[in-house]
């Protein structure tokens, strides 16, 4: 993995979103569990689906720097030299700048949230900026990766995720003859 300064932040992103694996997994047992007694966790499915976005927005920026995200490399993967590194920078910077849009957005969506007291219509009435926060701390982290990224590739150096996926192709087993 590529050193950064930031890699306790990633790493704490990585927690948070295992975490949330975790207990949407604590609910659906407890809920299976409750259901052989003819009860139930009260707002199951709500509680798990805040943690599914938990899940997804938090392990943004980890799954990035590790090149786990799905790219479709039809164009880019043909190019090599020069051209390929001023195209990936201007992907990067376009990528940041479209992050950097929705995290605005999700923010003020959920300061309206907390700002308005918009509460789920579930079972439960949790208000919605706690889990509309976890979205905004997704993204927001993703942004930054990718800030970290455009500045690297901007000095010459190769972004995280190509790093990242260039170690592990050497890692890899080949089944040459």
């Amino acid at each position: 993995m590529t050193s950064s300064p930031l890699n306790p932040l990633y790493r704490l992103m990585e927690i948070l979103s295992g975490l949330a694996l975790i207990g949407i997994g604590c609910i659906i047992l407890a809920d299976v569990g409750l259901r052989l007694v003819a009860s139930q966790v009260p707002a199951s499915d709500d509680f798990s689906g805040y943690g599914l976005v938990a899940v997804l927005f938090l392990g943004l920026a980890p799954a990035y720097r590790r090149g786990e995200h799905i790219r479709v490399g039809l164009i880019i993967d043909r190019i090599g030299g020069p051209v390929r590194h001023g195209l990936e920078t201007v992907l990067l910077a376009a990528a940041m700048v479209a992050i950097g849009w929705a995290t605005f957005w999700c923010g003020r969506m959920a300061f309206d949230s907390w700002r308005f007291h918009d509460v789920a219509s579930g079972l439960v009435a949790v208000p919605l900026w706690i889990p509309q926060l976890s979205m905004v701390v997704g993204l927001a982290v993703f942004a930054v990766a990718l800030a970290e990224d455009l500045l690297r590739a901007l000095k010459g150096g190769t972004p995280s995720h190509l790093a990242h996926a260039a170690a592990s192709a050497e890692d890899a087993p080949t089944f040459e003859r």
